[in-house]
């Protein structure tokens, strides 16, 4: 099974730090005692236990997470025996994952922690973790390239919007094309450096199923559709670039659904077998 696991650091160093949540008992707890939240984000929440602490994991991904707490400079402190806890957090869950007690009641408990957390899904149907739904042709012609920047990436794919984006780097004047059929909804062609757009020159693709696919940071004066236009699987739409926000010539591809005003991105699955295609998680 090629399960991509894509590591997302938040180091967090504290004593005793304290999130003012109501305490729940632990395991699991269902979405529907959860109050609303923006979806994308995994975050980790401290509460007062009677006299430790409560380390609840709240996952609002569409996929499971592997949750990697660790533990230092621990005074007075049991229940996570070495100071290193790990555990999978299913897809739109919250869940306790650690509970800290007093080794000596009439003393105070001190601790610094740092949390991670890791994207667990495969792209290819049936297998654990899965990413369902429409496979995705690759939207360039030529390589093999490599993945820059994977899903939940560091740099810059932190966020609802880009969460699930990956970045393949390039030569400048590749031909980029259609991953799937629909319509062109926009097509930006003007840009030539980092301003004022940080996606640079674009476009962005309506499917049948309102999903959206957006391709980025293209070569300005390369794109050769506009909007309202309709084009197949493999449809020449631009080469790739360097332009908006971008270290280097690639191409930013990512797959979205409308949430309010926003849009979110969502997981998806490439056609060809992930085992033929860089490993995500390793950002080269």
């Amino acid at each position: 099974m090629h399960l991509i696991r894509l590591i997302i650091s938040s180091v967090l160093l504290t004593f005793c730090s304290i999130v003012a949540l109501p305490s729940h008992a632990g395991g699991t707890i269902s979405n529907a005692t959860l109050p609303a939240t923006k979806p994308g984000t995994v975050k980790l929440f401290v509460n007062r236990i009677g006299s430790g602490k409560a380390m609840d994991v709240r996952n609002d991904t569409d996929v499971p997470v592997e949750v990697v707490l660790r533990l230092t400079h621990m005074v007075n402190v049991t229940g996570v025996g070495k100071g290193v806890v790990r555990k999978t957090v299913p897809a739109r869950t919250r869940m306790r994952v650690a509970t800290l007690r007093k080794r000596q009641p009439g003393y105070p408990l001190m601790y610094q922690h740092s949390f991670s957390y890791s994207l667990i899904y495969s792209p290819e149907p049936g297998k654990k973790g899965s990413v369902g739904g429409y496979a995705y042709a690759l939207p360039w012609k030529g390589g093999p390239f490599s993945i820059s920047q994977g899903a939940g990436g560091d740099y810059s794919h932190t966020s609802p919007k880009g969460r699930y984006a990956v970045d393949i780097a390039m030569p400048q004047g590749t031909p980029i094309v259609a991953a799937r059929a629909g319509t062109v909804l926009k097509a930006h062609d003007g840009q030539h450096g980092r301003m004022p757009n940080p996606a640079g020159n674009y476009v962005r693709i309506l499917h049948d199923d309102g999903t959206h696919s957006a391709y980025l940071h293209l070569k300005r004066g390369s794109v050769k559709v506009k909007s309202g236009q309709q084009v197949k699987v493999g449809s020449l739409l631009g080469q790739s670039g360097n332009t908006g926000r971008s270290t280097g010539p690639h191409l930013h591809f990512v797959v979205q659904k409308a949430y309010g005003d926003s849009m979110l991105s969502i997981p998806f699955r490439f056609s060809q077998p992930v085992s033929t295609l860089p490993n995500f998680a390793s950002n080269n």
